[in-house]
């Protein structure tokens, strides 16, 4: 006999499934950004979609193009047909190659799919530090000052 409680409800369904997701650890690294380490979209659908099967839930995301953007909306469907919406997530795609577009509507699922499940990756920002410092170290440059450090 099963000890798991059967939930009464799709919210509840979500709830359980969302309490049931752990953090996934990082599995790759960016060269580009120092070395930054992330997870891939591969292993982190290898990680979320059972716990969410288990709980009757699957994972939607549509690829979305509007005025110049694109991006992916992210959703939840229940076995019952109740679906819950996570919102949509874009980029400009504006002078971007198409090999940049596919590299962003990846990123893009990955943050979706982690803010959803409210989890993180370990050490995961994907190269955001190393981007920061370069630009605060670009608008130093810009204006002849020695970079600062945002906390006191």
């Amino acid at each position: 006999m099963s000890t798991k409680p059967t939930p009464t409800s799709a919210t509840a369904s979500l709830v359980q499934a969302l309490a049931a997701l752990d953090n996934v650890k990082a599995n790759k690294v960016n060269p580009a950004f120092k070395g930054s380490r992330y997870i891939s979209l591969d292993a982190l659908l290898e990680a979320v979609k059972p716990v969410l099967l288990d709980h009757d839930l699957a994972l939607i995301q549509t690829l979305v193009s509007q005025e110049g953007k694109v991006g992916v909306s992210t959703a939840f469907l229940h076995s019952s047909g109740e679906r819950f919406e996570f919102g949509t997530l874009l980029v400009k795609a504006e002078g971007l190659t198409a090999q940049q577009i596919g590299g962003a509507i990846t990123y893009i699922r990955r943050q979706s799919i982690q803010t959803a499940c409210g989890i993180s990756v370990d050490l995961d920002d994907d190269g955001a530090t190393a981007s920061f410092k370069s630009q605060v170290a670009a608008t130093a440059t810009n204006f002849n000052l020695p970079p600062r450090p945002l906390t006191k």
